[in-house]
């Protein structure tokens, strides 16, 4: 039994919050069906979103170096480069890049230029190559999400077969500590059943979550 439970937990990322927990079964559900053959990871820090990619490269990007030299003792084949992800998407990068991810970043990291979110959005769509796909999420900090919601849809209109934008925030706050994990697993999955719940009705609209298939 207790084999069945580690192999379980190593299948998924349980957040310090329902919310977090939220957005990694979100990840998770959405990266399953796409087979990439380079991935970047921007701002992938010790890489714990690494288990769910399928991809022949992946590519860790983190102005952290402490964190990718951690996530490289775990996953000995990853690429790690140090350095900001808006500096390392000028680069003229010889790969093909079909898979985008960059989560808890924008509007979120205290490190981030906030006022650089939708630039760097724009920036991810230009890096990646025809027909690849991408994952965001965006937090409300020093950020209007309604403003930016219309941003990213008039955007990204025509750009790809599929654009998903989902509005959460509610149990965001860490719970590490307070609640177990087996409760933030069942608020998270509650949440994603019922959509009213992940913005608590619309008082806790603090965050994006964004999927972009198939760029056009």
């Amino acid at each position: 039994m207790k084999l069945i439970i580690k192999n379980f937990l190593n299948s998924i990322r349980i957040g310090g919050s329902p919310g977090k927990t939220l957005l990694f079964m979100w990840i998770k559900n959405d990266l399953k069906n796409i087979q990439s053959q380079i991935s970047v990871d921007l701002a992938g820090g010790s890489m714990e979103n690494k288990r769910f990619f399928s991809t022949d490269k992946y590519i860790c990007v983190d102005i952290n170096q402490s964190k990718l030299d951690k996530g490289k003792k775990v996953n000995p084949d990853a690429i790690i480069i140090n350095s900001k992800i808006q500096d390392f998407m000028k680069n003229d990068y010889q790969k093909k890049i079909d898979l985008l991810v960059c989560v808890q970043t924008m509007g979120t990291n205290m490190f981030f230029e906030h006022d650089e979110t939708f630039q760097t959005i724009k920036q991810m769509y230009y890096f990646l190559e025809q027909g690849g796909s991408m994952i965001f999420n965006v937090g409300s900090f020093n950020t209007n999400l309604d403003q930016l919601e219309n941003q990213i849809n008039e955007f990204f209109n025509g750009k790809f077969d599929t654009l998903n934008i989902k509005t959460y925030g509610a149990f965001h706050n860490n719970f590490v500590g307070e609640m177990h994990w087996f409760k933030r697993l069942f608020l998270a999955y509650l949440m994603n059943i019922f959509i009213p719940l992940r913005t608590l009705f619309g008082f806790k609209k603090k965050k994006l979550y964004v999927f972009c298939k198939n760029k056009i």
